[in-house]
């Protein structure tokens, strides 16, 4: 009987090693091709040895800077992107370590600004800038807005991460909002688990599976992984520094905030789903004191992603800022 046992367990991790080199040929093949439709050479800069992805549209008198949450890249924002850029030089582009641009050992507010200030002076970007942040993006830029007041014509945050928002949950929620450990999900992404899984699940419910935002997610997670992970890693890092830049001055700044008329996407318990959103509004409106000149609004037909689900009233928001 244990003989048969063993045979049977032996069978089985062969086949179970078989697997997992058909699942790693496979990512590995799907990586060659997606590789192959890298950005054209035009589209990147040079900062302190690395480079950095951007994508600039339009020739207006003043910049819209699109500044991406956790793990986003430059996608995120075309179809704003395109909208405004009929009006205004506009650029979206691909942070430290996410997607097509290279990784920064440096994970500081600091390097950040220094990254955004470089772009926009090789890119030719004029000024005055309104600069537009989803997520993690009102944490990133928030040095790079500091030290650029005198040439910031507005600010428009997106559902954005406040600095305490960590501390103010409790452990429970803090938990149950962590991600997998790095180690076996970069496993899973080197067998091709992640784009198995993407290609019959979407990345976010708020639009169809179907959808460039999924279908992005699911072709691109191998190159935007390492670097989400790295912001994961330091968001406590960051979010301090960025508590320490609680004061925009004058410079005119819509809170645009998300209703979540379906709920919280994911959200099992219907008790920390209460505690997530009591201190998401809290905190959305304490970011009203970032500015003397603040307003919020909401979006009533969107979860988190309301870049998505509604980009008009991002670019409204945009237009009501833009110089005359």
């Amino acid at each position: 009987m244990t003989k048969k046992l063993l045979k049977i367990v032996k069978k089985l991790f062969f086949i179970l090693l078989i697997l997992i080199l058909i699942g790693f040929l496979f990512e590995q093949i799907a990586r060659f091709y997606f590789d192959n439709k890298c950005p054209d050479d035009k589209e990147f800069v040079a900062i302190n040895g690395r480079k950095i992805h951007y994508k600039k549209l339009g020739n207006g008198p003043c910049t819209i800077i699109f500044e991406s949450g956790l793990g986003g890249d430059y996608l995120h924002w075309q179809d704003i992107q395109n909208k405004l850029s009929k009006k205004y030089t506009t650029i979206a582009y691909d942070k430290a370590g996410i997607l097509w641009s290279d990784p920064s050992k440096d994970i500081s507010l600091k390097r950040y600004s220094d990254d955004l200030e470089t772009l926009l002076k090789q890119t030719n970007c004029p000024k005055p800038y309104i600069l537009v942040g989803h997520s993690f993006g009102g944490i990133t830029p928030r040095l790079f807005i500091q030290k650029n007041k005198k040439d910031m014509a507005g600010i428009v945050f997106v559902d954005v991460s406040h600095p305490q928002q960590l501390e103010k949950s409790s452990e429970a929620l803090r938990n149950s909002v962590q991600p997998p450990q790095r180690m076996l999900l970069s496993f899973l992404n080197e067998i091709g688990i992640i784009r198995i899984l993407y290609s019959s699940t979407a990345f976010t419910a708020s639009v169809p599976k179907e959808h460039w935002f999924n279908q992005n997610v699911k072709n691109y997670f191998y190159r935007i992984f390492d670097g989400m992970m790295t912001e994961l890693e330091n968001d406590k890092k960051l979010m301090k520094e960025a508590s320490e830049i609680d004061d925009f001055g004058s410079i005119p700044l819509t809170i645009i905030t998300a209703k979540y008329p379906g709920g919280v996407e994911g959200a099992r318990d219907k008790k920390l789903e209460k505690e997530y959103l009591d201190i998401h509004n809290a905190l959305q409106n304490d970011l009203l004191q970032l500015s003397t000149n603040s307003r919020q609004i909401f979006a009533t037909k969107s979860g988190h992603y309301i870049t998505l689900q509604e980009p008009d009233l991002i670019c409204n928001e945009v237009e009501k800022l833009a110089p005359r």
